[in-house]
């Protein structure tokens, strides 16, 4: 085996690794936010919703970063990569164990996930500036979700998370073809949010 085939089998092996990491933390937050729903949405509906919009946050980075990682062609971009899947697995351990009132599994973060989302958000999937979005305007953006202009928040959110999960590959079977629709929606998703009053 040529050192070139070695080197793409081991970074292969380690993009599949790293997205198998994503995929239990992607279920983890999923269970998380049942538990909170359970747990809160009738008696602390303000707690509920707090908790709701940091696991949106991490459900849009953890996208962001499974692109990151599939457009990854270098072992140091997988190693950036992997830094930011431990650092975020860290934030997650730190809202679980207060949600679920429980001693933390790992090391204390140092920065709060806002920061780092807008770190993170203004690079592209290989670490490079984004290019222009594909969305253009708050009504495509309304359309992308399926939804009339002006619909509320919860509605928004609603409709997001239907949405990504019908277009995420693990929906699929591993499936990349919807990538670009689930690119679509979670682009649409973050401009309505940014521009909300709610």
């Amino acid at each position: 085996m040529s050192q070139d085939s070695s080197s793409s089998k081991t970074l292969s092996e380690r993009k599949k690794k790293l997205q198998s990491h994503l995929s239990v933390l992607n279920k983890s937050l999923q269970e998380s936010l049942s538990y909170a729903f359970d747990r809160y949405y009738e008696t602390e509906v303000l707690s509920y919703l707090k908790i709701e919009e940091k696991i949106d946050r991490f459900e849009l980075l953890f996208f962001k970063l499974g692109e990151q990682i599939n457009a990854a062609d270098t072992m140091a971009l997988l190693r950036q990569s992997a830094a930011r899947l431990d650092y975020l697995a860290d934030l997650l351990d730190e809202l679980e164990a207060r949600l679920f009132r429980r001693a933390r599994r790992k090391r204390r973060a140092s920065a709060r996930l806002s920061d780092f989302f807008s770190r993170f958000s203004q690079q592209g999937t290989n670490g490079t500036p984004p290019s222009k979005g594909e969305i253009s305007s708050l009504t495509e953006a309304y359309r992308t979700l399926e939804l009339e202009e002006g619909a509320s928040m919860s509605k928004v959110t609603s409709v997001f998370r239907r949405l990504a999960k019908k277009y995420h590959p693990d929906a699929h079977g591993g499936d990349r073809s919807s990538e670009s629709s689930l690119r679509r929606v979670v682009e649409a998703y973050q401009m309505i949010k940014e521009s909300s009053p709610e």
